[in-house]
């Protein structure tokens, strides 16, 4: 069985990421912390299923995405990866200048790599695009 997890803000995340799975502080090649922006940000898709009503057969399937970045870190044991999801909606947010909390809506703004950037300088080149988030009401049957 995995160690329990610890529940903490998106906003902590650039420093609990210093420390290990086991709370021991990161060792790096050359640098003293890690940057969570300067390590390469991936994207996956992931996919929430719900048949309508599961009591009748042939009930249809409903299905939606979920998208889930992570950041992708090197330290001295290796890559290590970080889900930064909430923290990358946190850093565009900041990034707009208009210091907006997120509303009770499903759909958010989230920062992301613009993979398909032509000649520029990928970690400079930022979209904003639209994400699904769960509705608590999704989980309850």
């Amino acid at each position: 069985m995995p160690p329990p997890c610890v529940a903490f803000s998106a906003s902590e995340l650039p420093l609990r990421v210093h420390a290990d799975a086991k709370g021991k502080k990161r060792k790096l090649l050359g640098a003293e912390d890690v940057d969570l922006s300067q390590c390469a940000l991936r994207l996956l898709t992931q996919f929430r299923c719900l048949v309508q009503n599961p009591a009748a057969d042939g009930s249809p399937v409903g299905c939606w995405p979920v998208q889930r970045l992570f950041r992708l870190c090197e330290d001295k044991q290796g890559t290590f990866a970080v889900e930064t999801t909430s923290w990358e909606r946190l850093n565009a947010h900041a990034k707009q200048g208009n210091g907006s909390t997120l509303d009770g809506d499903r759909h958010h703004r989230m920062a992301v790599l613009d993979e398909n950037a032509q000649g520029q300088d990928k970690k400079d080149s930022v979209t904003l695009r639209t994400y699904q988030q769960w509705s608590q009401d999704w989980e309850e049957n």
